[in-house]
C-alpha cells in the first residue's frame, strides 16, 4: 500500500490545502513538460552602491583618491535595512523598460506560452517582474 501511495505521489503534482492541512492532487496523472525561464532582477540601489565601493577601493589601490560621488554612494551601504530590500536604481528602471519593450516586440510571452510569472517578495524582483 505504501508503494502504491508513493507511485500516486510520483504521478501527481500537489498543492497544500491550508484549510484541511492536507496535500491535494492538483493535476491529472499525466506529466507535462514545462520550461522555466530565469531572469535576474534589474540593477538595484544595492548593486549601484557595491559598484561604487569596488571602484573606490580600486582607485585607492592605484594610490589615487576616489571621486566624492563614489565615496558618498559607498557610504550608503551602512544603511543595512536598505540593502536587504533595496529599490531598483535609475539604470535598473531603464533596463526594465528596455527588456519589456524587446519582449513585447518579440511577442515572447505568447510565442513561448508563458503561463506563470513568479518572483521573490523583494522589491527589486517584483519591480523587474511587473515591468
Amino acid at each position: 500500500q505504501q508503494q502504491q501511495q508513493q507511485q500516486q505521489e510520483n504521478n501527481h503534482l500537489y498543492h497544500h490545502d491550508n484549510k484541511n492541512g492536507q496535500n491535494v492532487a492538483a493535476l491529472s496523472s499525466t506529466r507535462t513538460k514545462k520550461t522555466v525561464f530565469l531572469v535576474r532582477h534589474a540593477e538595484s540601489l544595492e548593486n549601484k552602491r557595491l559598484a561604487a565601493l569596488t571602484k573606490s577601493l580600486q582607485t585607492l589601490g592605484g594610490l589615487q583618491l576616489p571621486s566624492k560621488q563614489d565615496v558618498w554612494t559607498s557610504m550608503e551601504l551602512m544603511d543595512v535595512a536598505a540593502q536587504v530590500d533595496s529599490d531598483v536604481s535609475t539604470v535598473g528602471m531603464a533596463q526594465i523598460q528596455n527588456v519589456a519593450q524587446q519582449l513585447a516586440k518579440d511577442r515572447f510571452v505568447s510565442k513561448r506560452r508563458v503561463d506563470l510569472f513568479a518572483h521573490s517578495p523583494l522589491k527589486r524582483a517584483r519591480d523587474t517582474c511587473l515591468g
